[in-house]
């Protein structure tokens, strides 16, 4: 088992791995997915799933797919994380395809597809890289959505 540690710009953002598992803390103003996708290119990830992310997020845009587009709304608050996870495909469009359920301060419940966010306060993420599963993406002309490609 091999345990890397990388601390990210700045001494921000900080991540180890051991096996295949990769954990990563963000810091307050942190992009998720620009430093998620730092993590996974410094330790070689590029296939794998998000299994789980706690912490809080703010300025964060989630969407809901009604068949046709995506219905997307921005929340600027900090919301709690209760839930976040998702597929990894490095190298491709999104390189993260990530859903959340997140609570306000009034336990109010908020989730779907998240399409960006902003660390508030602090964030924990686990990754799992894949070995020989080899994820992708390619769009579906007739849905428009970049759908998952296994090879």
């Amino acid at each position: 088992m091999r345990s890397l540690c990388i601390e990210g710009k700045a001494g921000r953002m900080k991540s180890a791995t051991e096996g295949n598992t990769i954990i990563v803390r963000l810091e307050d103003g942190e992009d998720l997915f620009q430093s998620l996708s730092r993590a996974a290119r410094e330790h070689g990830a590029v296939s794998g799933h998000v299994v789980w992310g706690i912490g809080q997020l703010r300025d964060f845009e989630l969407g809901y797919f009604d068949g046709m587009q995506y219905e997307r709304r921005t929340f600027f608050e900090a919301y709690e994380v209760v839930s976040l996870h998702g597929s990894m495909t490095v190298g491709t469009d999104p390189p993260f395809h990530l859903h959340a359920a997140l609570s306000s301060s009034d336990f109010a419940m908020v989730g779907g597809h998240l399409f960006r966010a902003t660390v508030a306060t602090v964030g924990e993420v686990c990754i799992e890289k894949f070995g020989r599963i080899q994820l992708g993406r390619e769009l579906d002309g007739r849905t428009g959505l970049r759908k998952l490609t296994l090879r």
